[in-house]
């Protein structure tokens, strides 16, 4: 809002502005228009009035600009402007401050601390979380890892001892087996060599006792498999060998006939044959120098 003395001053420029523009304005009118011819004795006075260009510019310039006598009476007959109300102070219930608060340092600092405290240790305590669920994650697995490996070394442990009780039980057979076997062939053999009255062997057998050749093929077959170790050998699979031997039962040659075993099975075959002589003593009579044995496991289930 203007004071009464800003108002005044600006009513004292206009009033000059106003002056020096009237001013200008009968300068231009005194040098434009024509002046008159006084009377005077004598020859007349011709004279020539020259306005430069300059002149004359300047003058156009000063006429346009000064302003309109409508708008110059508007201007001196309108009234000053009129100053504006104060404006009135609002009240309120509180009571004003006297006193301007003393300004603060750092007014926020301690907030932001904490918050960027609090902040961190949410951050800690979220991580400590999640390192303690990956702990109790990888316990788990351990744990599962653990007693997967436990049942499959059980489940190892109780295969071999089956296959060990198997192992036993098919040697035991055998052991048995081979135990009857040989009784059996020690009574043949006591029967044979008791004495008593010679009996002819049947007609149409070239002078050999059938029941004696009987007893010296199983003898062979008896003595062969209990050498054989048929570990190597597919079960139920028959395996034909042809095998030459001397007198005394020495063995020196064997050949396969039709046997589907492998290098393996075949070789435990052969070692079954070389390992001891095979039955001579007491079947002298119906040796042969070239026998052919069927081998066979089991040889109960094979028959």
């Amino acid at each position: 809002m203007e004071s009464s003395a800003e108002q005044i001053r600006a009513f004292a420029l206009a009033v000059v502005f106003h002056v020096l523009l009237i001013g200008l304005v009968w300068w231009s009118a005194h040098w434009m228009l024509p002046q008159r011819d006084e009377s005077a004795a004598g020859e007349p006075i011709q004279a020539t009035l020259q306005v430069s260009a300059a002149d004359i510019s300047r003058a156009k310039a000063a006429i346009k600009a000064a302003p309109k006598p409508a708008e110059r009476a508007e201007a001196e007959a309108s009234p000053p402007p009129q100053p504006l109300p104060a404006p009135r102070p609002q009240t309120s219930e509180e009571p004003v401050q006297m006193t301007a608060q003393a300004p603060q340092d750092r007014p926020d600092t301690v907030d932001q601390e904490r918050i960027s405290r609090l902040a961190q240790e949410q951050a800690d305590q979220q991580a400590l979380e999640e390192q303690e669920e990956r702990r109790r994650q990888e316990q788990v697995d351990l744990t599962q890892d653990i007693l997967r490996q436990q049942i499959a070394e059980r489940r190892q442990r109780l295969r071999e001892q089956l296959e060990a009780v198997t192992r036993e039980r098919e040697a035991a057979t055998r052991r048995t087996r081979l135990e009857e076997q040989k009784s059996q062939q020690l009574a043949d053999l006591r029967a044979a060599t008791k004495p008593g009255p010679a009996a002819k062997p049947p007609a149409g057998s070239s002078g050999v006792d059938p029941g004696l050749l009987a007893r010296y093929k199983a003898a062979l077959l008896q003595t062969a498999e209990a050498n054989w170790n048929p570990i190597g050998a597919p079960n139920l699979i028959h395996c034909q060998v042809r095998f030459s031997q001397i007198k005394g039962g020495q063995v020196i040659n064997v050949e396969f006939i039709d046997c589907p075993y492998d290098a393996q099975g075949r070789e435990f075959v052969e070692r079954a044959l070389l390992k001891t002589p095979m039955p001579y003593s007491g079947f002298e009579d119906v040796f042969r120098p070239k026998v052919e044995l069927d081998f066979c496991h089991p040889r109960e289930e094979c028959e």
